[in-house]
């Protein structure tokens, strides 16, 4: 086995970026080197193991045994420095406070900000913001973004993310204040005109996607991006909502379910990638952020019950 003190600190970080990224590309994007500077560290890599390390495939490149012997090791001595510089302040200077950026549904922004600032030892620094969803995973996997709450869609195994399942949920109709009277049937419910809430630019939201293959279409007023703003506009339009149950309930609003023949379902996961599997302060938001939603289960359910 090689000795680790043959290898300078650039190299074990490189080993590790095109280990986990299976990318030499995206490998150079996360330490922010041109690719030509990435393939020469990979070529030093080669020389010192006496070994290809990563073979090319038509995905990227994937690890040899020797490889796979070497990861554990260069991962663990990583973390260990990480950790010492993390809690090593630079001299005559205040600590630098780490941003944890999140990407998640705006409603569950507020919930998610108080159950962070709870915990008195997460000392990271919560940014808020909402990725593309056909960006946001690529954004995970080159370190742009820490952590995604978006719905459950397919992952490749070669790009380094792990996915927690969150919630289950139904989607439902709600209403404000200026709606007297939720739908009764299926057609008042199409008729009714609603208020979309969709990042996307343009195209269908995920429940009129649904929608759509049933042969069935609402009546769309006014498209949003903020689920809060439309919260504001449903007090003071009589406009419908179809939102999942859950979102309905921390916005506060009067919801039913909907006049369906059969129910439309919300898979909600978080994503991560995985090089926080080591990092404490990480796993400790992400355990958090699972307890919030599964109390948020617990609390609708009550709910239902009562």
């Amino acid at each position: 086995m090689l000795d680790l003190r043959q290898l300078d600190l650039n190299l074990l970080m490189a080993f590790d970026a095109i280990y986990h990224q299976r990318s030499i590309t995206r490998a150079a994007e996360v330490m922010g080197l041109t690719q030509p500077a990435m393939s020469n560290a990979l070529r030093r890599l080669r020389l010192l193991c006496d070994d290809p390390l990563f073979i090319k495939t038509h995905l990227g490149v994937a690890p040899t045994l020797v490889a796979h012997r070497l990861s554990g090791s260069i991962r663990e001595a990583l973390d260990s420095l990480r950790e010492a510089l993390r809690h090593t302040p630079a001299a005559h200077a205040a600590p630098a406070q780490r941003s944890l950026r999140i990407s998640c549904p705006d409603a569950f922004q507020p919930l998610l900000l108080e159950t962070l600032l709870e915990n008195p030892d997460f000392d990271w620094q919560p940014r808020f913001y909402q990725s593309r969803r056909r960006e946001a995973l690529q954004e995970l996997a080159t370190g742009k973004l820490d952590l995604l709450i978006d719905l459950d869609q397919p992952l490749s195994q070669q790009n380094g993310l792990r996915k927690l399942p969150l919630l289950s949920d139904q989607y439902v109709f709600a209403y404000g204040a200026a709606l007297t009277q939720p739908p009764r049937t299926r057609e008042e419910y199409l008729r009714t005109p609603q208020i979309q809430v969709s990042q996307r630019r343009d195209g269908l939201a995920p429940v009129d996607l649904e929608l759509g293959l049933r042969g069935q279409r609402r009546n769309i007023a006014v498209s949003v991006q903020s689920a809060l703003a439309a919260r504001v506009i449903a007090d003071r339009q009589p406009l419908g909502l179809t939102l999942p149950g859950r979102v309905a309930q921390v916005l506060g609003l009067q919801h039913c379910p909907l006049p369906l023949e059969q129910p439309l379902r919300l898979e909600l996961c978080l994503y991560v990638e995985s090089r926080y599997r080591f990092e404490q302060a990480v796993e400790r938001a992400i355990r958090q952020v699972q307890q919030t939603f599964a109390g948020l289960v617990r609390t609708t359910r009550r709910s239902a019950g009562a």
